[in-house]
């Protein structure tokens, strides 16, 4: 008779516990996902958005400040940031990065704006001194930037937030003369938990 190999008993309870996990993940996924389309269902300026520049102006209506996009060279580790500033706010976005990818980042950090939302200091060094600070991005003060670059993460709620809120509404904007049915619609349409 052959040996048989010992079960753990803790075995399925690990499996059981990963699969809880994946459903809790799920839940907060889809609820977030409520969240952001409701939010864009009820705000008018959001609802009727049709582009990046219509949910700027919805953001700089509700922040009452204008809103200036950026498109510069990033480190690698960064794919956008936002600034606030006294009369106005920024919103920096890695110049590299595709057409799709761009305007995802900016729409997450426009949710971010829109939420007031306030990170936490401490993290990493991005690279940039200030003298590429200056040059790359004039009439920004170099300490917001590096405070912007530096900050660890939001809380993770506000992440997933910003997250969900950039697919639900990249599902909804004309990228490049399309709309519905177009190239941005098809690429997320896969993707059921909406983000």
């Amino acid at each position: 008779m052959p040996l048989k190999e010992p079960r753990h008993p803790d075995a399925r309870g690990r499996r059981a516990a990963g699969g809880r996990a994946a459903l809790r993940e799920r839940g907060r996924l889809l609820a977030a996902t409520r969240r952001a389309g409701r939010l864009v269902r009820r705000d008018a300026g959001l609802k009727g958005a049709d582009d990046v520049a219509a949910v700027v102006r919805a953001v700089e209506e509700k922040r009452g400040k204008r809103i200036v996009l950026v498109h510069v060279p990033l480190p690698p580790e960064v794919s956008a940031f936002c600034v606030r500033g006294h009369d106005r706010e920024y919103v920096v976005v890695d110049a590299r990065a595709g057409e799709l990818t761009r305007a995802h980042a900016t729409l997450h950090e426009l949710f971010h704006l829109w939420e007031g939302h306030t990170a936490e200091d401490g993290g990493h060094d991005p690279g940039m001194d200030e003298a590429a600070i200056r040059l790359l991005l004039p009439g920004i003060r170099p300490e917001a930037v590096r405070k912007a670059l530096a900050r660890s993460h939001y809380t993770e709620r506000a992440e997933l937030g910003a997250e969900t809120f950039a697919t639900v509404m990249l599902q909804r904007l004309r990228l490049s003369g399309t709309r519905g049915d177009g190239p941005v619609s098809s690429t997320l349409a896969h993707r059921s938990a909406g983000v």
